[in-house]
């Protein structure tokens, strides 16, 4: 009974799947991602709106009833068979097996981002019950991602208790969807084509962000992170918007799920929009059946339609944060912290143009154009795929798309997918550019000088960029002539990347083989805070000492502690001064920091005695955790506790109280 929470939300979404393909004629390799489009745009809105928990219990029921009334309603057996094509059954298929084996092996948190943004974010969602944003975590902190991945790990886990890989589970329902929706209308009777298409939506995660042969575990199915799901989500809605053509039902699934799509990160919105853009094209150039000029005003009403979604509700979301950005500046908190990428783009542009802009954009002028030469250098020479740099990438994904404009059928056909290839290429440019001016305008100049996080945020574009070549590819197969040829150079195509991801990542170094010991350091740190919390009330805040962290430790350890607030102790009093406290790093005398640069102290907090017992009462602090002790920490600050801090020296408790007088030591089973 556990996981029954698992359970739960995977019978809802069947539920809203079976009504999808059986009252609303959608096929069903189709239904899994506008189902979950569906569901976290829902959950979403209900969170701007402050209603979250009474939005989840409404959005399981409609679910559960919806599914129930489709299920009566069309019992025969001809009817039920819909629901079991290829695409379907991958995804059900997949999500089963996932589900049960991460609630075997149960997986963790484990990289910086998880703990810093993506994975904290969810157990704040779910901790209280309201979107992240609005949620105390014991720092000023105004988070800039979009909750469209987050609210489905709430979901996921709406009737049970909170756990890291619950959060994978929904992170990988989008992706086996995204893989579904590129079988897309692909029956039993073609599985030549259906087996391959699978093959490569399987590899595709690998193939695109794997560059060196790994020695780790390769966390692509079990990551919080929000890039890849991004660009899987582009191939997907290219794929579902293929599939929805290429059949009489209805074209609708495609808003909700170009609206996920911009719900995904700040940073890909121009990907949601470069999307829109092509499907809008899409259906005005190519969606009429007989004459170009007939019902071209209800195709230019829908393609509107279809660009304003992704604006619509990335509008709603910056409202939102805009109003919480204001109540925490009111509140003495850090307020708005960078530039959107909306007003980078039209003064980045304006800069280029020759226009007048703020002194903002004219001082980061050079900046802009150094990022610009780099990004150009990185192209062709930085490997971030198993096939090279970017370059051989590009020259891979248009190889694809030209193979689909050799097989669609007749000139129109051509035409099209010569559109899509055509304009997808200058998406990429487009998308380039939007990354130049984030490099020169929004990052720290450190940030921009080291081209930070390049791999991440290309590689999203070039698997959203793959799979929709693929999905074009799938598309004209079907439809135009050579398909003997053509099925044989997609099953040759999805053995070469099959063979390359098991060269690059080896069974034991993927989701597939994990060992125990991966996570270990994460078990420690976990039963630390476990141990802590049971000696403390949950509304209890709490200091933090471990010397010599990098940050690192102190966001793991915000994320186990929830709900207990680890205290971002000292920045709110030496904000004016621009001195951080607190929050990791390595506390100490004044006279003993070390010069920058030297390592070793990554965030020296340099506070003399009076400034550190200040700082700790201050706080509103119940109890210090003592995770690690340096010399210099016990020499400077140890006549503040009342045993000179040999409790915790001798690893006889991980915890002290905040008292009147001298911190006294809490009796506690510390964890070994």
């Amino acid at each position: 009974m556990l996981y029954f929470d698992l359970a739960l939300s995977l019978t809802a979404l069947f539920g809203l799947c079976a009504f999808f393909t059986l009252c609303a004629r959608l096929h069903s390799a189709l239904a899994p991602l506008t189902a979950l489009a569906c569901v976290s745009t829902w959950f979403t809105l209900a969170g701007v709106l402050g209603v979250l928990r009474p939005a989840g219990w409404l959005g399981y029921l409609a679910c559960w009833g919806l599914g129930a009334f489709a299920l009566a309603r069309h019992a025969k057996k001809e009817e039920l068979k819909k629901l079991f094509t290829p695409g379907a059954v991958l995804f059900w298929a997949l999500a089963l097996t996932f589900a049960v084996y991460f609630a075997l092996r149960q997986p963790m948190f484990s990289e910086f981002d998880e703990f810093s943004l993506w994975g904290t974010a969810a157990k704040l969602t779910k901790a209280n019950d309201r979107l992240f944003p609005a949620c105390e975590l014991g720092v000023p902190w105004t988070a800039t991602q979009n909750p469209g991945l987050i609210v489905l790990g709430y979901f996921v886990q709406f009737f049970g208790a909170f756990a890291p890989f619950k959060v994978y589970l929904a992170y990988d329902l989008l992706l086996f969807a995204c893989i579904a929706a590129v079988l897309g209308r692909v029956d039993f009777k073609n599985y030549k084509l259906a087996v391959p298409l699978a093959v490569i939506g399987w590899c595709t995660p690998w193939f695109f962000t794997t560059y060196a042969r790994t020695i780790f575990v390769s966390k692509v199915y079990m990551s919080a992170y929000g890039d890849i799901p991004a660009g899987m989500l582009i191939g997907g809605a290219a794929a579902l918007w293929f599939a929805l053509r290429a059949g009489k039902g209805p074209v609708w699934p495609i808003l909700p799920v170009l609206a996920f799509l911009a719900n995904i990160k700040d940073n890909t919105f121009p990907l949601a929009l470069i999307t829109a853009a092509l499907i809008a094209a899409d259906h005005f150039l190519f969606g009429f059946e007989a004459k170009w000029k007939k019902g071209w005003g209800k195709r230019l009403g829908f393609s509107a339609l279809c660009m304003g979604m992704p604006l619509v509700l990335y509008q709603v979301w910056a409202k939102y944060i805009a109003r919480l950005v204001v109540q925490n500046a009111a509140a003495g908190g850090m307020g708005e912290t960078s530039e959107s990428t909306l007003r980078v783009a039209l003064n980045g542009t304006r800069l280029l143009l020759g226009l007048d802009v703020p002194e903002y954009y004219t001082q980061r002028a050079q900046r802009f154009a150094q990022a610009g030469a780099d990004m150009k250098k990185a192209f062709y020479e930085t490997v971030l795929s198993m096939i090279g740099p970017g370059a051989v990438v590009a020259l891979l994904i248009l190889a694809v798309f030209a193979a689909a404009v050799v097989f669609a059928p007749g000139a129109r056909g051509k035409l099209r997918a010569g559109m899509w290839m055509l304009c997808s290429t200058l998406g990429f440019a487009a998308y380039n550019y939007v990354l130049a001016l984030s490099y020169g305008f929004i990052f720290k100049e450190a940030e921009a000088a080291a081209l930070a996080s390049y791999n991440r945020y290309l590689y999203t574009y070039y698997i959203g960029w793959f799979l929709m070549a693929i999905a074009l590819l799938a598309w004209a197969v079907q439809k135009g002539r050579w398909r003997l040829t053509a099925n044989a150079g997609v099953l040759a195509f999805a053995c070469l990347m099959l063979v390359r991801v098991n060269m690059m990542v080896l069974p034991q170094f993927s989701v597939l083989g994990f060992a125990d010991a991966t996570f270990a350091d994460q078990h420690a740190a976990e039963a630390r805070a476990e141990a802590v919390k049971a000696a403390v009330e949950p509304q209890d805040r709490i200091f933090i000492v471990t010397q010599g962290d990098d940050g690192t430790l102190w966001f793991t350890y915000s994320c186990y502690f929830l709900p207990n607030i680890l205290d971002y102790s000292g920045w709110e009093a030496d904000r004016d001064t621009g001195r951080w406290g607190g929050g990791g790093g390595t506390f100490g005398l004044p006279e003993n920091q070390p010069p920058q640069q030297e390592g070793g102290a990554v965030y020296y907090h340099p506070y003399t005695l009076a400034e550190m017992e200040e700082i700790i009462r201050g706080s509103g602090c119940a109890y210090i955790f003592v995770d690690k002790l340096d010399a210099g920490y016990t020499a400077s600050y140890g006549s503040l506790f009342s045993d000179g801090l040999a409790a915790a020296e001798a690893g006889s408790t991980l915890l002290y109280r905040v008292e009147p007088g001298l911190f006294t030591p809490v009796e506690m089973e510390v964890p070994r």
